[in-house]
């Protein structure tokens, strides 16, 4: 039963799942929302034609569009070529017309879109993911997507057997790097815990950092300013986003619509001539604190080429600020996997499940996935060696 009681989006105790954040994100997502409770859950689920302009969920460009393009031209260039031709024929066997979707996701982070809790059975989700496909046989869409699920809970898990057990293709579309902070009282514990080699590297990143004098603050939303949004369509743009600067002041009036949000910038003023970097922003990260689940979820930011201002701003900093609020874990969300386990990240893998009701589309689908998530997980293999003790937690 689909509605939009905001009673029922109010249940799972994450802000992520909240209803001033599901107001704030989901209208970058889809023009339409519905949501299926039952059992004491609530599944957000989101009308994702192949038209939309919104791509992050959209299921061809998961499996076919410009996130794969990006992991095959990181591969050697042997396999590389392999992999430009499995893409090729993916995509002559996969339409992007014929992949209209529901999505069932949390806009704007990488946490599934099914509220969970320890006291769902098996029966209650297998009901739920029902009610989810008969809602997308209503609206004639023949794909489903289940975004973003992780393993952290036995609920999680549960929905995993579920999916599989429906015939669902399981993806992997990336992994969440978490770093706890709760073991470290300040920065030089948290330095300390590395060995001698990597403190080197992290303590010259610092020198790099105060040569700058930049002034380090934490602000609330009015610390997202103007002069911020050049530093992010920079960001964006770098890695293949499609944007411009009124679409990231969206994104930032939608991201201080959620109460709690902090920014963390760094800024070198006009009258510090001897600063190894130029007057303004350096760097930022805006993130939330939900002191419920002891989660920091980082939503934006974007950083200069001075002074090792990401490693300093996005990690140093981030970890000192945690550190003073008594240990929190910072959800860094996916990308970069070396710069984050090299820190102390552990990784999460994020697994999304697609299925459709045609039997040929569906194989066509699961041979796209199969391909994705190979590429994803070249990608943990190469950043996970190098850090002794880290893992992807399946």
């Amino acid at each position: 039963m689909a509605h939009s009681s905001s009673s029922a989006r109010d249940r799972d105790s994450g802000l992520h799942r909240s209803l001033a954040w599901l107001e704030a994100e989901e209208g970058r997502v889809s023009r339409e929302a519905f949501y299926v409770s039952l059992a004491g859950t609530l599944a957000s689920c989101y009308p994702l034609p192949h038209t939309a302009l919104h791509r992050t969920y959209a299921t061809w460009e998961i499996l076919c569009g410009a996130p794969v393009e990006e992991l095959i031209r990181q591969l050697p260039q042997r396999q590389r070529e392999s992999a430009e031709a499995e893409l090729a024929f993916v995509r002559s066997r996969l339409p992007a017309e014929a992949t209209d979707t529901l999505a069932v996701v949390t806009p704007g982070c990488v946490f599934p879109g099914v509220s969970l809790s320890a006291k769902l059975t098996a029966d209650d989700l297998n009901l739920l993911v029902g009610a989810v496909e008969a809602q997308a046989q209503d609206l004639g869409l023949p794909v489903v997507e289940f975004g973003h699920l992780r393993d952290d809970t036995a609920a999680d898990r549960t929905l995993h057997e579920t999916l599989q057990a429906r015939g669902y293709s399981a993806v992997t579309v990336g992994a969440d790097a978490v770093l706890d902070t709760s073991p470290y009282p300040d920065l030089d514990a948290y330095f300390s815990g590395f060995p001698s080699h990597r403190r080197k590297v992290m303590r010259k990143e610092r020198r790099l950092f105060e040569g700058t004098h930049a002034t380090v603050r934490v602000d609330g939303p009015a610390g997202l300013t103007d002069d911020l949004v050049a530093l992010q369509l920079a960001r964006y743009r770098r890695y293949g986003q499609r944007a411009d600067r009124d679409a990231v002041r969206d994104r930032f009036a939608r991201a201080s619509k959620i109460p709690g949000l902090k920014v963390l910038r760094a800024d070198v003023e006009e009258h510090l001539l001897s600063a190894t970097a130029p007057a303004g922003p350096l760097g930022f990260v805006a993130f939330y604190e939900d002191h419920r689940t002891r989660r920091i979820l980082t939503r934006l930011g974007a950083f200069s080429e001075y002074g090792a201002a990401y490693f300093n701003i996005a990690y140093y900093e981030l970890i000192a600020h945690a550190a003073r609020t008594g240990g929190m874990r910072i959800h860094y969300g996916d990308s970069t996997y070396l710069a984050k386990t090299l820190r102390g990240c552990r990784l999460t893998r994020l697994t999304s499940y697609f299925r459709a009701t045609d039997e040929s589309l569906h194989d066509s689908l699961a041979r796209a996935g199969r391909l994705r998530t190979a590429l994803e997980e070249q990608q943990f293999a190469q950043a996970l060696p190098k850090v002794k003790g880290r893992s992807v937690e399946a």
